[in-house]
């Protein structure tokens, strides 16, 4: 039920699909002109020096399909990889500082892209709430430093998970790749999406709790939000772990059949339906009725039998 309305929801509010892509259109474009521009600048010294390997290499290839010789082809190419592996050797900082880089430059892309998920929950909100449906730019330079806050927040939280559920990938697939190959990455695809559904989970209502449920404190975001009720723990897991089964089946599906082009809507349209369902988890955990569109009203059980027991009360007075 409660993903069933998320999806209503997040139809309903299409149109933040579009912003979501543009926002996070221009940010990537940033990022990678970014990096990439570094990443040349740094890399071109390698490249420069695995050149000869791979002309000693082509050499081999030639004398292969003429029929000539290759013994001295090979020798060649043994020669050259060599003086490449030496190299590696010589520069290992300079590889250390790139994979650095990447790494901060992924963290950074994150925090900045997460900024839109926060947005979208805040209008999400205000569509669940009274249907209002304000200006994405508006919610988010307002509400901008609680949206900072969380993100990082998420940021280092990701980091910590990440290392973590990078160790057990790697264990993963060192005891199963033994046994069989397909098996090992069937492990591995198995603990990570795992792993995304659970961080969800324990996650979702810390960022609802920042962002639309009026806490002022972390420390009192984390106590009511962090790791939810057990009678609904479950049934969030469940929830965020079908999503992420079936977001990544339709991420593979439209990569191939579309050539990637139908990512471009896909990607933002997923972050819009996880938001939905946090969203609606918020307001199923406190009781809170909420919109899905017009004509429906979602009223908790709990509220439904508070205003049957008034009415019943004005009817005994």
């Amino acid at each position: 039920m409660r993903a069933r309305n998320a999806l209503k929801i997040a139809m309903g509010n299409y149109s933040l699909v579009f912003k979501n892509l543009l926002y996070k259109f221009a940010v990537f474009s940033i990022f990678a002109l970014s990096l990439g521009l570094i990443l040349k600048i740094a890399i071109n010294p390698f490249v420069e020096a695995f050149r000869p390997v791979l002309k000693a290499l082509w050499g081999v290839v030639t004398a292969i399909v003429s029929g000539d010789a290759h013994d001295s082809a090979r020798a060649l190419l043994k020669g050259e990889f060599n003086v490449f592996l030496t190299f590696l050797s010589d520069n290992i900082g300079g590889i250390v500082w790139m994979v650095v880089i990447v790494v901060v430059f992924v963290l950074v892309y994150r925090f900045v892209t997460g900024v839109s998920d926060c947005t979208l929950m805040i209008l999400v909100n205000g569509h669940m709430t009274d249907m209002s449906h304000r200006g994405y730019l508006v919610v988010m330079i307002e509400n901008l430093k609680k949206i900072l806050v969380y993100q990082l927040i998420d940021a280092f939280s990701t980091v910590i998970y990440s290392v973590v559920v990078g160790v057990i990938v790697w264990g993963v697939f060192k005891l199963l790749i033994l046994v069989m190959p397909l098996l090992a990455l069937f492990g591995c695809g198995l603990v990570l999406v795992l792993a995304v559904a659970l961080y969800s989970t324990v996650f979702s209502q810390v960022m609802a709790n920042l962002l639309i449920g009026g806490h002022k404190s972390v420390k009192t975001a984390f106590a009511s939000g962090f790791v939810p009720k057990k009678e609904y723990f479950f049934k969030m897991f469940a929830s965020y772990l079908a999503v992420a089964l079936i977001i990544v089946y339709l991420y593979v599906s439209v990569a191939i059949f579309t050539f990637g082009v139908g990512l471009l809507l896909l990607i933002p349209f997923s972050s819009l339906l996880v938001v939905c369902m946090k969203t609606v988890d918020f307001f199923t955990i406190n009781k809170k009725k909420y919109f899905v569109d017009y004509d429906t009203i979602v009223v908790p059980k709990e509220l439904r039998e508070n205003d049957e027991k008034l009415l019943s009360d004005e009817i005994e007075i």
